[in-house]
């Protein structure tokens, strides 16, 4: 069983190693910059960003993506998420639950 330090020293890691966002639209990507990561009541680890389209009118997201400070690919998820045209951005949250099992 690990010990609460070691839940704690993973956790931190992730904060540590996060350095920024892409989001997919179309068939390009886009950077977007992490605006905080933290780790909330439950234990969670948090991690927000906006994405912040310079297209204009509607536009769909469909995926969105972390990268560590190497440039390497640590999480992807697939999205369906549409910005209005009257809209400027999206505000996104990952929420990563570490926990052993």
């Amino acid at each position: 069983m690990l010990t609460a330090s070691a839940m704690a020293g993973f956790k931190n890691h992730v904060k540590q190693v996060v350095a920024y966002a892409r989001y997919k639209i179309g068939n390009s990507y886009y950077k977007a910059n992490i605006t905080d990561i933290y780790m909330d009541s439950g234990g969670k680890v948090v991690i927000d960003f906006t994405i912040d389209p310079a297209q204009s009118g509607s536009v769909t997201v469909t995926e969105v993506q972390l990268f560590d400070t190497s440039g390497a690919l640590w999480l992807t998820k697939t999205e369906n998420i549409t910005r209005k045209s009257n809209q400027n951005g999206i505000f996104y949250r990952f929420k990563i639950d570490i926990r052993e099992i």
